[in-house]
């Protein structure tokens, strides 16, 4: 693990090819794609037998299926027939796959059920064995399902280990998915990962959050309130922000977070210390308006409970000494245990962190206790200039609380929907701009600071895979 909160000294610039380059993208589904583990969906997603899930990335479909209450298996989903998909999207397909095009069926587990008018096949071409789906490698973690395409992975618990580590406390596993989104983004699928992989981008980007949570947050930096200069009119809702440096005139990006990168993987994090000695709510105006306030604007981005919401609606007074954060971590305690969650296990400086591990190749998101925020990132076919988008809100309830059934929402553009929050469609906004900076003759390649080391560390692991065989746009 290297710690990257030292003076950064690494200048290495990265070229712009990987991003624009439709050769690039297809040695990513060469040689990055087939051999990594990727996730494909939640357990919750496939609870009885028979449920599947397709799961696409480039022109390969998986096929996750409930074999039993205790097993899940993964296939490619092509018929050995005449390559139709066998099943597509979400479904119950009962106790057997069967192929739309000519009937030909498996049992769960991939065997061969029926082959209609079998004795007009050539004998030597009807191999039980090779009509059999051919598998996929499956792994579990955290109520999540991977799927490997390589004949001989690393076992998926030894390349997400830091990360398992990391989120044991918010047992991510006893989480269930409340949202799940999909859009297409203007932006190569790199582009889109290390837009949250960063804080470097808080100030510049974040107006509208840095001129409500973010600001009660801030521990003795300067509030001065200014319009920003090239600010974009009607992206924020804002007209005015919070000045959010420190008295050294660094951005939030520099001093209330921390990074570190591992051998694979990468997370940020708040710093301990600024939300543990967070301002008062008396500093903000009325305290529990305040308080109020700073939980609906964080449940914005899943970092906040409706229940806590509900819990300081419901006090007559609040603290107006205690440190605010302090405050709500003390909520979410309180609203846990009377729904029969125990988070006594958790550290106080991580109960409502923003803690954000980058999982490779193509998740992050924050977590905090009984929250988290998920993207997803893949490529959109062969188009190197746009990507898909997948969003999913999880969230842990309490006993007795009724987890909703969650539809898959699809938007072919990002800007047909409005219910993206103010924080992700300031994210949102910027990509289609940023990939098309990429286009420009003048600029030939990214040069990322100690903030965006993680970007870095990502950018070392594609070119592991990707550059093992040499330079695919040589």
């Amino acid at each position: 693990m290297t710690a990257t909160h030292a003076r950064y000294t690494e200048s290495a610039l990265i070229p712009k090819e990987r991003y624009i380059s439709a050769d690039w993208l297809a040695a990513e589904y060469e040689r990055l794609w087939p051999k990594v583990w990727q996730m494909a969906c939640r357990l919750e997603q496939i609870p009885r037998t028979g449920d599947f899930h397709e799961y696409r990335i480039g022109s390969q479909s998986i096929l996750v299926v409930r074999e039993s209450e205790d097993s899940v298996k993964a296939f490619h989903n092509a018929c050995p027939h005449r390559a139709t998909r066998i099943c597509s999207g979400t479904g119950n397909t009962d106790d057997e796959l069967r192929c739309p095009f000519h009937g030909w069926a498996w049992h769960l587990d991939g065997s061969v059920l029926e082959i209609p008018d079998a004795d007009d096949f050539a004998p030597e071409v009807l191999s039980r064995k090779d009509l059999r789906l051919r598998e996929v490698h499956v792994g579990h973690w955290g109520g999540f399902v991977f799927v490997n395409l390589s004949e001989d992975p690393r076992p998926l618990l030894d390349f997400l280990a830091p990360v398992v580590e990391g989120l044991a406390p918010f047992e991510v596993d006893k989480m269930r998915l409340i949202r799940n989104r999909t859009t297409v983004m203007d932006c190569n699928w790199k582009v889109g990962l290390a837009a949250f992989n960063e804080a470097y981008h808080l100030e510049a980007t974040h107006i509208w959050d840095l001129s409500g949570y973010a600001a009660g947050r801030l521990n003795g930096a300067a509030r001065r309130t200014r319009r920003p200069a090239g600010m974009r009119t009607g992206e924020s809702g804002a007209t005015k922000r919070v000045d959010a440096r420190d008295p050294e005139g660094r951005t939030p990006g520099s001093y209330q977070f921390l990074y570190e990168t591992f051998q694979t993987h990468n997370k940020m994090r708040n710093v301990p210390e600024l939300l543990t000695e967070s301002a008062p709510l008396a500093d903000m105006g009325d305290p529990k308006k305040a308080a109020v306030e700073m939980l609906r604007l964080s449940q914005l981005i899943s970092l906040a409970h409706q229940d806590d919401i509900d819990y300081v609606e419901a006090l007559d007074d609040v603290p107006t000494d205690v440190p605010s954060v302090r405050f709500f971590t003390d909520v979410r305690r309180k609203v846990g245990a009377a729904g029969g969650v125990d988070y006594s296990h958790i550290p106080d400086e991580d109960m409502l962190a923003a803690i954000d591990y980058c999982i490779y190749p193509n998740l992050v998101g924050p977590i905090s206790a009984g929250n988290w925020i998920l993207f997803r990132f893949r490529p959109n076919g062969n188009d190197p200039d746009t990507c898909l988008y997948d969003v999913m809100f999880l969230h842990r309830f309490g006993d007795g609380e009724q987890v909703p059934e969650v539809e898959h929402e699809f938007y072919a553009r990002w800007e047909d929907h409005d219910g993206w929050g103010p924080t992700i469609g300031q994210d949102l906004s910027n990509m289609g701009h940023v990939q098309a900076g990429l286009h420009q003759t003048s600029f030939t390649a990214l040069r990322l600071n100690r903030q965006e080391a993680g970007v870095r560390n990502f950018e070392k692991f594609v070119d592991s895979y990707v550059l093992a065989d040499g330079d695919p746009t040589a």
